[in-house]
C-alpha cells in the first residue's frame, strides 16, 4: 500500500515539475532569437521595442491564465487544470512556428505574431498555481527545499531551450535564420506533448477536496491581503529579472555582442538554477527573510559593475547568480497564505499579476539609453518593491 503512495506521490510530482520546466521552455523558447524574431517581423527603426514586445505579449497575458486555470484546478482538481495548460501552450507554439513573416503578409505578420504570444501567456500563466500546488501538496520535504525544487524548473526549461538554440545555430547554419527558427519555435509543441500525456496518468493532490463555494469568492474574502501583498512582492522580483539577465540577448545585441548571446545565456540561466537550488538549504539555517534581502541588495550593488562599467562574461554570470537565490524561496513565502479551497488561484495569481508589474520591465529598459543603465534603474525599482512587498506579508 505504501508502495502504491509513493509512486503516486513521484508521479504527481514528476508530471507537475516538467509542466513547469515546459512552461520555462516554451514562454522563453524566444528569448535567445529575440533579435532575429524582431528583423524578421518587425523590420525597420522598432525592431528592438519589437523583439522586446513579443516577450511582453506573453507576460501580460499570464494574469488572465492564472485566474482561468487556477478556479478550474481549485474548483474541479489540480490535474484538470494542469492538463488544459500544457496543451493550450503546445498548440500555440506550434502556430508561431508556421505563421509568415512581415516580407510576406506584412503587418499581419507582427499582430499575429502578438495575439499568439498572448494567448500562449495565458495557458502558461495557468501552470505555476496548480503546479505548485500540486508539488507543495504531495512533498515531504521541508517546504524551504520543496520550494527551491518547484523554483528550478522554470530556469532548467530555460537552459534546455538556450541549448536547442544552439544546437540548431551549429548544425543549420545560416539556415537557421531563414526557416530552422521555425522547427526550433516548433520543438515546444513536441516536448508540451509529452508533458500532456504524462499528466493524463496524474493522480489527484491528496488534500484537494471540491469546494462547496466559488474558490474565487473565497479568494478574495479571506486570502485578498494576501494577493495583494503577493503581487506585490512577486511584481518586483519579476521586475528585477526581466529588466537584467532574462534579457541578456538584446542587451548584448544592443553593445555590439551578439556572438556572446548563445553562451552568456545558457551560462547564466544555469548560474540561476544553481542558485534557486541553494536557496533552500540556506533558507534551513539563515531566516528566509534576511537570505531575500539580503541577496537582492548585494545583486542591485553589483548590477553597475555588470551591466554598465564591464559588462564581461563573468559579470553578466555572477549577477544572475546573486539575483535568483530569492526566486527560489517564492513557493515558501506565499504558500501558507492561501486555504487549500482556493491555493491553486491565490498561488497563480500572486505570481502572474506581478507580471502586470514586472512585464513591462523589457520595454521599459529598451526605452531608455544606454541600455545598460535603464536596465540597472529597473532594477532598483524592482528590489525597492520586492522587499516591500516582503515585509508587508510577513508583518500582517
Amino acid at each position: 500500500m505504501q508502495r502504491s503512495i509513493d509512486a503516486m506521490r513521484y508521479r504527481a510530482i514528476v508530471s507537475a515539475y516538467l509542466g513547469w520546466v515546459m512552461d520555462g521552455y516554451d514562454a522563453l523558447l524566444i528569448i535567445p532569437i529575440m533579435p532575429l524574431i524582431g528583423s524578421l517581423f518587425f523590420p525597420g527603426p522598432y525592431s528592438l521595442l519589437g523583439s522586446l514586445s513579443t516577450l511582453v505579449a506573453t507576460l501580460v497575458g499570464r494574469p488572465l491564465g492564472s485566474v482561468t486555470m487556477g478556479y478550474i484546478a481549485d474548483k474541479f482538481g489540480r490535474r484538470i487544470g494542469l492538463m488544459v495548460t500544457v496543451l493550450g501552450y503546445s498548440v500555440s507554439a506550434l502556430a508561431i512556428a508556421l505563421i509568415p513573416t512581415y516580407a510576406v503578409i506584412g503587418a499581419l505578420a507582427p499582430l499575429t505574431l502578438l495575439a499568439l504570444r498572448f494567448l500562449q501567456g495565458v495557458f502558461i500563466g495557468g501552470e505555476w498555481g496548480p503546479g505548485t500546488a500540486m508539488i507543495m501538496e504531495w512533498s515531504r520535504w521541508r517546504m524551504e527545499l520543496s520550494s527551491a525544487f518547484v523554483q528550478s524548473g522554470y530556469p532548467i526549461g530555460v537552459v534546455a531551450a538556450t541549448i536547442v538554440n544552439e544546437l540548431f545555430i551549429m548544425y543549420m547554419g545560416s539556415s537557421f535564420n531563414v526557416y530552422g527558427w521555425r522547427i526550433y519555435m516548433g520543438t515546444g509543441a513536441i516536448v508540451a506533448v509529452l508533458a500532456f500525456v504524462i499528466r493524463s496518468r496524474l493522480i489527484e493532490s491528496p488534500l484537494w477536496s471540491r469546494p462547496k463555494t466559488n474558490p474565487l469568492t473565497l479568494l478574495f474574502k479571506h486570502g485578498g491581503a494576501w494577493l495583494g501583498f503577493g503581487i506585490l512582492f512577486t511584481g518586483g522580483l519579476l521586475t528585477i529579472y526581466y529588466s537584467t539577465y532574462l534579457i541578456y540577448s538584446d542587451f548584448l545585441n544592443s553593445i555590439g555582442a551578439a556572438n556572446l548571446i548563445p553562451s552568456v545565456m545558457l551560462l547564466a540561466t544555469v548560474a540561476a538554477v544553481l542558485a534557486v537550488l541553494l536557496a533552500g538549504p540556506l533558507a534551513l539555517i539563515i531566516d528566509y527573510k534576511l537570505l531575500i534581502i539580503v541577496t537582492l541588495i548585494a545583486s542591485l550593488a553589483y548590477a553597475p559593475i555588470a551591466l554598465i562599467l564591464h559588462p564581461s562574461i563573468i559579470n553578466l554570470i555572477i549577477l544572475a547568480f546573486i539575483e535568483n537565490f530569492a526566486m527560489g524561496l517564492v513557493p515558501y513565502v506565499l504558500i501558507n497564505r492561501f486555504d487549500v479551497q482556493y491555493r491553486a488561484s491565490g498561488l497563480g495569481i500572486s505570481y502572474n499579476w506581478g507580471l502586470l508589474i514586472g512585464g513591462w520591465a523589457p520595454m521599459l529598459v529598451g526605452l531608455m539609453k544606454p541600455m545598460g543603465l535603464g536596465m540597472v534603474i529597473v532594477m532598483a525599482l524592482g528590489v525597492v518593491l520586492t522587499i516591500l512587498g516582503l515585509i508587508a506579508l510577513i508583518q500582517r
